[in-house]
This record gives C-alpha cells, sequence and structure tokens, in this order.
C-alpha cells in the first residue's frame, strides 16, 4: 500500500496536526491507530474493516495519469480508473479502485485532486456485508479530509467581501488567489435558510426560485439541476470550529 501511494504522489506532506485532520478521523473506533508522515492508518475498526489509511499529499503529476478506453487512470500497482461512488463531484478529478480481478475486489479505494494536492482513503478485506456502503463512506472521510487540508495549507486571511450591504470577513487561498468567504456568513447576508446533509456532505438552499446544491471539496455547485464551476473547492476552515468556507464567486452564479 505505501508503495502505491509513493508512484502516485509527488510530495507527501504531514497532517499529524489537528488543524489539518478534519475531526470525523478522530470518531472512528479501531484497535490501533498509526500516525505516518501524511496520513493515518487505523487497524481492526469496529465496523469490521481490518485497515483503513487515509493519506494527504502535494498534487498528482500528470505524467503519472493516462487514458484508456476513454477513460483517465493512473499509473499505480492497484488499477485506478477516474470515477467516483456518489453523484457528487468534488475536487478537480477523482479516481475509484477498479476490481479488474478477484484480488480487488474485498478493496474500495478513493484518490481526489486538485492541482494543488490530494487525498488518498483506501479500504482492505472489507467484509462482504459492508461492501455495498463502504465505498460512499470513502468517499465522505476523503470528500471533509480533502476540504479541510486544503483550507490548513493554503487559505489566509484576505480583504473583507461586500455582500448586500454587510461587510463579510474575507480569506484568500494561496496559489489560485480565489477570494473566499464563510458560507455561513454569506447566507445570513443573503437572507438565506439552508440544510446540511451530514451523510452526503452538501449543502442545499434555494435562491430566487432556484434550486442549488452545493457539495463540500467541490469545485462546482448545481444551480436548477445545471453544474456551474467554481473558481476554486469548497473548503472547511483549518480551526476546531471547522465551518464551511466558500469562493465569493458562489454569489453570482447563484444570483
Amino acid at each position: 500500500m505505501k508503495v502505491a501511494i509513493c508512484l502516485i504522489f509527488l510530495t507527501a506532506q504531514s497532517i499529524v496536526m489537528a488543524e489539518g485532520r478534519h475531526s470525523i478521523l478522530a470518531t472512528i473506533t479501531a484497535q490501533r491507530r498509526i500516525e505516518t508522515g501524511s496520513g493515518l492508518i487505523l487497524l481492526g475498526l469496529s465496523s469490521g474493516l481490518q485497515r483503513l489509511t487515509v493519506s494527504v499529499e502535494g498534487a498528482v503529476s500528470e505524467d503519472s495519469q493516462y487514458i484508456r478506453n476513454g477513460k483517465r487512470r493512473l499509473h499505480a500497482p492497484t488499477p485506478y480508473i477516474e470515477g467516483r461512488y456518489s453523484e457528487f463531484p468534488f475536487g478537480t478529478n477523482c479516481f475509484i479502485i477498479v476490481p479488474e480481478n478477484a484480488g480487488w475486489l474485498a478493496d474500495r479505494s478513493v484518490i481526489a485532486t486538485t492541482p494543488f494536492e490530494s487525498v488518498h482513503t483506501y479500504a482492505k478485506e472489507i467484509s462482504e456485508n459492508i461492501r455495498e456502503s463502504s465505498g460512499l463512506w470513502l468517499e465522505k472521510l476523503a470528500r471533509l479530509s480533502l476540504a479541510k487540508y486544503a483550507a490548513d495549507k493554503r487559505i489566509r486571511a484576505g480583504a473583507s467581501q461586500a455582500v448586500n450591504g454587510r461587510t463579510l470577513a474575507g480569506f484568500t487561498a494561496q496559489k489560485s488567489n480565489v477570494n473566499f468567504v464563510r458560507f455561513a456568513d454569506w447566507a445570513t447576508a443573503r437572507g438565506i435558510q439552508y440544510t446540511y446533509d451530514s451523510a452526503k456532505c452538501t449543502i442545499s438552499f434555494t435562491r430566487n426560485g432556484k434550486s442549488v446544491l452545493l457539495p463540500i471539496a467541490a469545485k462546482a455547485v448545481r444551480v436548477n439541476g445545471t453544474w456551474r464551476d467554481l473558481p476554486d473547492i469548497v473548503m472547511i476552515s483549518p480551526d476546531r470550529e471547522e465551518r464551511t468556507l466558500v469562493p465569493a464567486a458562489l454569489d453570482a452564479l447563484t444570483n
């Protein structure tokens, strides 16, 4: 497993500090927890999983990706193909393990990337009774981990943002230079009531008669069934409050 990670990713960066790791990982019960340079290994999970690995890294090299049969794949000992377990996008690219032979049927894995960071979740030897739901669960871990790690590494205080006559605290994402605001502040300024689905990691609301869906860690927002591109992914603040941070461009895209 570690060999596969080294082949796929360019640069490992530590997420041992709590600021870079989503709190959901602390809620997982396991017989043994191993801290690594790039993440966490859990052994003997209460759910029945024998091994779970969650690692966050630097950007995935373009050289490690190739196209076959119209699908993007990764050069790695474990076969990965572009795709996801849920219907909602996250990152700029997402890959899942391919059960091309019997050896991979009991494994599930998700790799999600942006131009600046990536996350890898891997569950090995999953029992058949939880196999169907385990992919969605791994994707949830990857989604929340990517959103918080990206903010921890790139979000800094920025210029305040004016929304509907109110001044909101502003933030800037390094490398992409995208302006962000706290989603709750923006929703309050616009008088918007919203619902957060913790299972799917999505925020839904209605604005000007339009139905809007905003997935965590996505680089897109769905407005009346049409996906519109955001300039950067939806993030989670690196502090303990773990507040949702959205590109300021969300205001115009949902108007």
